[in-house]
């Protein structure tokens, strides 16, 4: 009968910090590579790019995911307060840890920039974007 092996491993203990990942950013830091993220707060921020970035039916096993920001802006004569109503809802819905304060959109020259102010554990923070259709 095969005997099982025991695996030990030494506790540290010490007055460091020592910093985990919590999870991936947008960002690269190399070819391939992406930054990892250690503070909620930067995840949670890294979560709204993600959501804003996707559309609709990207994700295979959750199609509602997304903002589809880029289908409601090249349409002509997009109503900017859909815009920020759709966005506010969903970011609430699928952005975990997170409370939307305030959403604006304002349109400029081909355009549009958002201004999204939302809190995290009552620190507060905000985002701002420009989408342009100039290719």
């Amino acid at each position: 009968m095969a005997v099982r092996p025991i695996y030990r491993y030494n506790d540290v203990t010490s007055n460091a910090t020592i910093k985990k990942e919590i999870g991936v950013g947008v960002q690269f830091v190399e070819n391939g590579v992406f930054t990892s993220t250690i503070t909620t707060a930067s995840q949670t921020k890294n979560q709204l790019i993600n959501y804003l970035l996707t559309n609709p039916g990207e994700r295979f096993f959750d199609p509602g995911f997304g903002s589809g920001i880029r289908a409601l802006l090249f349409e002509p004569n997009t109503d900017l307060e859909v815009l920020t109503d759709t966005l506010k809802e969903g970011i609430e819905r699928y952005v975990q840890n997170i409370i939307v304060n305030n959403v604006l959109a304002t349109s400029e020259n081909n355009t549009v920039y958002l201004n999204i102010n939302y809190s995290i554990n009552n620190q507060a923070d905000e985002l701002n974007i420009a989408l342009t259709t100039n290719l």
